[in-house]
């Protein structure tokens, strides 16, 4: 190439990375974090436990909060406090912060005067969320990565070192070209000579991925995947949601929210719409007088222990500390879970590197065992 079309080259892949970048930096100002949130629960706790009164931790919180839409908020909450609304009535005006839960356990809090308890179980609970969601996220990452290191290996092979091997072979009328020789290095010529084309076709399918799942349809497909693919969905994903759902009923039920409101938040909380629709039917017939219990075993999505050991916390009376231990064990299930989910990916993913690398190997030399036998 010449120094023109590098640079050329240069700026269509540089472009787009730096708009990414730009992007992140407006995104990361505006969005609120949970950790950002268990922070502000955890200050907030801690100031009001040492009798520092409510209006002035919100006066310090607004002036210390790094976050700058989170400063702003807690300004504001500030503000509406000191004219006379509650906590709870300031944060329902950020919907999009501070969901139902936040602001049903400060609204209980605020009523019983142990504001400082919800917080501090509260700014627990998102800790306890932000930690389970990224050992997901970690568990997610590996895969993605793996994949992306293995379709550069295999583009740098057919697309710059397979021609050079080949390119002595060609000229040769006497020599034919095995079948899978001529495959590979057709997809590395198509590569080489259409890769803005292909570029252009994963960036749609990127963006038409992500408009897919905004919809309806592509959301209940999402959610529906999440748990029912064999091993990431109904060996990880189910678990992922019975620690997730059961710590978050716990703390609710620990900050004495009724059961049926409880339902209603655990509904509205979760992002998966079938555990949504699960916990939202399960709330309709807990008013209608029925068991809690039995639309969730119906429902066909958590496992058989979290439903056994729900039914007996319901009989006994003992729900708090029996979601307590679900929440627990579940919690060490995902990690049990996510090390042999790795493992399992480490193995396919030796295992496909080393048969495409071996596939490429073989493309590349057959044609020189039939020049040997030709030699012969």
């Amino acid at each position: 190439m010449t120094p023109g079309q590098l640079i050329v080259l240069f700026i269509e892949i540089a472009a787009p990375i730096v708009v990414l970048i730009i992007g992140f930096y407006f995104w990361s100002n505006h969005h609120v974090s949970k950790i950002q949130l268990a922070t502000l629960c955890r200050e907030m706790s801690i100031m009001l436990d040492a009798g520092i009164p409510l209006l002035r931790v919100l006066k310090i919180l607004s002036e210390r909060v790094s976050h700058p839409r989170l400063r702003g908020m807690v300004k504001e909450i500030h503000q509406s406090v000191e004219n006379g609304n509650t906590v709870a009535a300031a944060m329902a005006n950020y919907p999009s912060v501070f969901d139902e839960m936040m602001i049903g356990i400060i609204k209980v809090g605020e009523t019983g005067g142990v504001l400082d308890e919800s917080l501090r179980r509260l700014a627990t609970h998102l800790e306890k969320v932000v930690r389970l969601r990224r050992k997901v996220v970690a568990a997610s990452v590996y895969p993605v990565l793996a994949v992306m290191v293995l379709i550069a290996v295999l583009l740098v092979l057919i697309v710059f070192v397979f021609p050079n091997i080949l390119e002595p072979l060609k000229s040769n009328p006497k020599i034919e070209l095995p079948w899978i020789t001529r495959m590979v290095d057709s997809i590395g010529q198509y590569v080489l000579h259409h890769w803005k084309f292909l570029l252009l076709v994963v960036f749609a399918a990127a963006v038409g991925i992500g408009v897919a799942r905004r919809t309806l349809p592509g959301k209940i497909l999402e959610d529906w995947l999440k748990l029912k693919i064999p091993l990431v969905g109904n060996f990880l994903g189910v678990r992922v949601v019975a620690a997730r759902v059961s710590a978050t009923f716990s703390t609710l039920v620990h900050c004495g929210i009724p059961i049926i409101s409880c339902l209603k938040i655990v509904a509205q909380t979760q992002p998966n719409y079938f555990v949504s629709s699960s916990f939202r039917n399960t709330a309709r017939i807990v008013e209608e007088g029925g068991s809690m219990v039995k639309p969730l075993e119906e429902s066909r999505i958590y496992p058989q222990l979290m439903i056994d050991m729900l039914a007996i916390g319901d009989e006994s009376g003992t729900l708090d500390m029996v979601l307590d231990k679900i929440a627990q064990a579940f919690t060490e299930e995902v990690d049990s879970a996510i090390e042999i989910f790795t493992q399992v990916q480490e193995a396919l993913m030796i295992l496909t590197l080393g048969g495409l690398v071996l596939l490429v190997a073989l493309a590349a030399y057959l044609p020189y065992f039939q020049l040997w036998q030709l030699v012969d």
